[in-house]
């Protein structure tokens, strides 16, 4: 039973560590060439080196850190250009995925039906509703666009940058005017694609590069 609980605990504070150390990184407190300490984070943040040592492996996953031969950790650090970068990466998968979704025989709705399922199970909220609450939303959503296309080096792909994108949607807020205008969206883009109206390709475009450049304009004024 201790080791279950210690292994729950550990699990826990990865979780928040990493998710404190990408947005750290996002904003620019740990600048690119920054080394970072096992030792000194895990003291500063209370915590043993376990769960430091696991975020960050999984940062250098993500690109945003890089585990040098000599043991180290250093910042590699996050851009305007990694912004345009990760969300031309994006778009590239999302409309691939809705290309093979398109052609297949066999249509499978079911992601894209909870995804949305979820968001409008939050309109009777939007007085709560938080950043968090909107990029987690949104990841889901278009999540579903990967997912219904039943490729799974295409979703691993996805995945590998999903924690960073949802990272960079919390610092910047939403980027439609209200939580109502957000569901809208988002409703739309789910009818054309059950529909399968062909034109969801150039609204798709639209809608990621148009959040890309609010996030980055916001990102280049440090509005976050």
């Amino acid at each position: 039973m201790s080791n279950h609980a210690d292994s729950l605990s550990r699990s826990h504070h990865t979780k928040e560590v990493v998710t404190q150390l990408r947005k750290d990184i996002i904003l620019g407190k740990y600048k690119p060439g920054t080394r970072l300490i096992e030792a000194k984070l895990a003291e500063q943040m209370g915590i043993s080196r376990a769960p430091i040592r696991t975020s960050l492996q999984l940062l250098a996953q993500e690109g945003l850190v890089l585990n040098l031969t000599n043991g180290g950790t250093e910042v590699i650090g996050y851009s305007a250009k990694d912004v345009k970068n990760i969300f031309e990466l994006r778009l590239l998968l999302e409309q691939t995925a809705l290309q093979n979704t398109f052609k297949s025989s066999s249509f499978v709705y079911r992601p894209l039906f909870d995804a949305m399922e979820l968001l409008e199970s939050y309109r009777d909220k939007e007085d709560e509703i938080t950043s968090d609450d909107t990029a987690y939303l949104d990841i889901t959503f278009h999540r579903s666009l990967i997912l219904m296309a039943d490729n799974n080096a295409m979703t691993v792909a996805w995945n590998t940058m999903a924690n960073t994108l949802q990272a960079i949607l919390q610092i910047t807020n939403m980027t439609t005017p209200t939580f109502s205008a957000f569901c809208d969206e988002h409703r739309k883009m789910a009818d054309m694609i059950i529909q399968k109206n062909e034109e969801i390709f150039q609204v798709l475009r639209h809608h990621i590069m148009n959040a890309m450049n609010i996030i980055i304009e916001r990102m280049e004024k440090n509005m976050y």
